[in-house]
């Protein structure tokens, strides 16, 4: 990630930080449970959650395994993480900024590395999960959710048009082909694939959240109402019987183990 698209991802979630903390698609337990599990914790592991966020991956994680560090470019973001493992009492868990790209720990430091919805604020993922791998043990577990886009690229590129203008930070949801090649070329082992399209932001809200100027939210709503005519992107927006859009980000679980060699 270059030093210039950090400080876009930077803004961007110290702008939105409080906001983010506090929306549905991120707080959803069951979500992050389901996350969690795919890991098969016994309670001993350590564990490296990298961008971080307000911290609810690594609290979660936290109540499950040995020790966990969670890492992020913004220091909004972490002080909502250790204000909330702070006031719940939680021993295990610390926080520190840093790089998804570059990770500054050694190899095989950590049992288990996860990042959740991230990779497409990345500029090079395929960098990111490569450095997942090198920090991860053999036989460890590397965790990625993450949105994805079309196989298509035209219709990908859609989607990525409306997300840039939400938030600057976006840089691209890849497709499901991608993502399994990015796991394979870092020597992971792929042992778990789970894909949802239940996380369904309202559209007002989600524009919300990033503090959209009105001009490119207007531009956003006219692209999702081409979408929801003319299904452009895959994500197929909707309206509810109040008249709300909402759209589906679909998103997927990937599970890989460090292999050996």
């Amino acid at each position: 990630m270059s030093s210039t698209h950090d400080e876009i991802v930077r803004e961007s979630f110290t702008t939105q930080a409080t906001a983010f903390a506090a929306n549905p698609w991120v707080t959803d337990e069951q979500r992050i449970a389901r996350l969690v599990s795919a890991a098969r914790l016994r309670g001993t592991e350590r564990v490296l959650d990298i961008a971080t966020g307000p911290g609810y991956i690594a609290e979660a994680f936290a109540k499950n395994s040995r020790e966990v560090l969670g890492m992020d470019l913004t220091e909004a973001m972490l002080d909502i993480a250790g204000a909330r493992t702070a006031e719940r009492g939680l021993k295990n868990v610390s926080f520190r900024t840093g790089d998804a790209q570059n990770l500054p720990f050694d190899e095989g430091e950590f049992d288990v590395v996860v990042c959740r919805l991230a990779l497409h604020h990345v500029q090079h993922p395929a960098k990111a999960v490569s450095g997942m791998a090198r920090v991860c043990r053999a036989g460890g577990t590397v965790l990625v959710e993450d949105i994805y886009g079309s196989e298509h690229s035209t219709r990908a590129a859609y989607q990525d048009c409306w997300e840039i203008l939400r938030d600057p930070s976006h840089v691209r949801a890849l497709p499901l082909s991608e993502l399994l090649h990015i796991f394979r070329d870092a020597g992971l082992e792929t042992e778990m694939i789970s894909t949802a399209d239940d996380l369904c932001p309202e559209v007002e809200r989600w524009m919300a959240t990033t503090k959209v100027s009105e001009e490119r939210a207007a531009e956003i709503r006219q692209l999702l109402e081409g979408d929801l005519q003319h299904d452009l992107s895959g994500t197929r927006p909707f309206r509810n019987a109040a008249g709300q859009m909402f759209f589906h980000a679909r998103t997927v679980i990937i599970s890989g183990r460090k292999t050996g060699a």
